[in-house]
């Protein structure tokens, strides 16, 4: 057998990306895919690894290259098949209609009723505590105005240097978030680090942790002119990169944690806009669900009663089978090691690339549950027509085609 070793990559499974290129963002500090940090896990497993990718999808064979699994991808691939909790990293995005229904014009007087209204938000009208990037600690609501007039003063002085624009936003919001039953305290330590990390010396920034919801999460509110005068533009791998971060600075705490893509996870669907998970939340009915229900009911009409293929649909399953092969491939490499926790692994591994054959999207969801409720009132249907005629058999003249619910043939279709 060979003693040549190449290192098997998992870009496939948990990079969005499609290389190890570095993702520079100055405003934003200089993330990098292609680095380990100082714990040697850095990205964790978020590096260039294509001369492994060859043994991706095949079992190991005698007498070629030996793929090896590092140290910290084992770890990693040990958290995602045991289902560690997942962080959430989102930025807040600024509304685009007022409550009237009416375009919101971007300028400072709109900017300022927009951070004024943020910050009286998350500190809960001055409830809960702010930490600055300087390490004060800010509480009661003349501090929150206070802090809101530096910010603005400062805006003021970015705009006169040529640095801003009355376009320009103030600040940048993200949330970062783990499940309920996650220690808060932890969480605020693990953004308070991630938020030195990234964005200190850089912008100013302020935080806040609230624990009213379900799960603890933290209000890290930058502001978007950095001190060098350079713009926070956080872009995809940015954000990956922070949950990467995150995760990284709570399992240094302590707490089980992952960053891995939905894809990595089997998960197809994306998950809920912020602004609709709170309506569905409170109980409301969502427009947004009867617009999806109406476009799938019409595509399925217009295609003879069966859901059309959208250019999306054969990217999921070609990136579901990339996952599920790389998966593969690691289990074989971890079945050949005389390490029993490693060959332990590989069957855990195993089992969890098999559960991975679920690839149903969300309007495939619908047109299912749409198809269930045709069944269920075609069936009803038909029962209350028996129960209905035996009822009608003594009336002269009393025929089945008579009966509404089996010449309303347009009930299933609008349901």
């Amino acid at each position: 057998m060979s003693d040549l070793k190449t290192e098997l990559g998992f870009q496939d499974c948990w990079s969005d990306l499609s290389n190890g290129r570095s993702v520079r963002s100055p405003a934003s500090g200089c993330f990098s895919t292609g680095t380990k940090d100082a714990s040697g896990q850095g990205g964790d497993g978020m590096r260039d690894s294509s001369a492994a990718s060859s043994a991706q999808g095949r079992t190991v064979q005698v007498g070629s290259a030996v793929p090896s699994i590092s140290a910290a991808d084992k770890a990693r691939l040990a958290r995602v098949v045991r289902g560690a909790p997942e962080v959430m990293v989102k930025v807040s995005k600024p509304a685009k209609m007022d409550k009237h229904g009416n375009p919101v014009q971007v300028n400072r007087q709109t900017e300022g009723v927009r951070v004024s209204a943020h910050l009286e938000y998350i500190s809960r009208n001055g409830k809960i505590e702010l930490e600055t990037s300087q390490g004060d600690r800010l509480s009661g609501k003349s501090a929150t105005t206070a802090l809101f007039a530096e910010w603005m003063q400062n805006h003021d002085e970015d705009r006169a240097n040529g640095l801003a624009t009355d376009r320009t936003r103030i600040t940048t919001s993200i949330v970062l978030s783990m499940p309920g039953n996650t220690n808060a305290s932890a969480v605020k330590d693990a953004v308070r680090a991630l938020a030195e990390q990234e964005f200190g010396g850089r912008h100013d920034y302020v935080m806040a942790l609230h624990t009213d919801t379900k799960h603890p999460h933290v209000h890290l509110t930058v502001r978007t002119v950095g001190h060098d005068g350079v713009k926070l533009n956080l872009r995809k791998a940015d954000l990956q990169q922070l949950r990467d971060t995150f995760a990284a600075k709570l399992r240094q705490r302590g707490i089980e944690a992952e960053s891995t893509p939905r894809s990595a996870r089997g998960v197809t669907r994306r998950g809920e806009r912020t602004p609709v998970y709170k309506i569905r939340q409170r109980g409301e009915v969502v427009t947004v669900d009867k617009a999806k229900r109406r476009e799938v009911r019409r595509d399925v009409a217009d295609h003879g009663g069966r859901i059309p293929d959208q250019s999306w649909d054969g990217a999921i399953v070609a990136r579901r089978n990339r996952v599920m092969n790389t998966y593969t491939a690691a289990a074989a490499v971890l079945a050949q090691s005389s390490d029993p926790e490693d060959r332990a692994l590989a069957k855990d591994v195993e089992r969890f690339s098999r559960s991975l054959t679920d690839v149903m999207t969300e309007r495939a969801e619908l047109a299912r549950d749409m198809a269930s409720v045709r069944s269920a009132s075609r069936s009803d249907s038909s029962e209350r027509g028996a129960m209905d005629l035996s009822r009608f058999s003594a009336a002269p003249g009393a025929r089945l085609g008579h009966f509404p619910f089996e010449s309303d043939g347009a009930f299933p279709a609008q349901c």
